[in-house]
């Protein structure tokens, strides 16, 4: 599928590569129904020193919720074929699951692509003497603050951590934006 130029999705597959960005945003997703291109997206513009308000968030969670409708079963059939939970002939299985993979995939890339139209990059607000780190700390947690999943008393801060400095690859500097989260609080 030919699908037009993505700054974001770029940026996506980039983090995607490294090791344990996918596994822990699997884990987030998974656990606390977090959506991995809202998660990827608030760090995209937080690594650009932008910070998402609740209006944002809310706009982000809007054009996203009927891809999320669509991508969710897609996943959740290939799940249960890689878990041989669907009786199918043998040999078939694996171009099934791949061709659902594919298909997931687009709809990932598609949902990047509406994502990334959705706000207008230069009317998000700068973070105002912030590090990168500390405005994708501060994307993340607004938009985890938002998810309907997540009660009052849930700690997502050690999966956040382990984001973070998966990403970007300094567990001190990770470190010190929470501490600075926290004093700010």
């Amino acid at each position: 599928m030919d699908f037009p130029k993505s700054e974001f999705w770029n940026y996506s597959t980039q983090l995607w590569c490294l090791p344990d960005v996918e596994s822990i945003c699997v884990d987030l997703q998974n656990n606390l129904d977090a959506d991995v291109n809202l998660m990827l997206y608030c760090c995209w513009v937080g690594d650009m020193s932008k910070c998402l308000n609740e209006d944002d968030i809310q706009t982000l969670l809007d054009i996203n919720k009927p891809w999320h409708t669509m991508i969710k079963p897609l996943r959740d059939s290939r799940k249960m074929m890689q878990q041989q939970l669907i009786a199918m002939p043998s040999n078939i299985i694996e171009q099934t699951i791949n061709n659902i993979k594919e298909m997931e995939l687009n709809s990932e890339h598609m949902a990047q692509l509406s994502i990334e139209k959705a706000l207008e990059l230069e009317n998000i607000t700068p973070c105002a003497d912030q590090s990168s780190i500390e405005c994708c700390l501060h994307n993340l947690n607004a938009y985890f603050q938002s998810l309907d999943s997540i009660s009052a008393s849930t700690d997502f801060t050690p999966q956040l951590s382990q984001l973070l400095t998966a990403i970007f690859q300094d567990e001190e500097s990770v470190q010190l934006a929470f501490m600075n989260q926290m004093a700010a609080s």
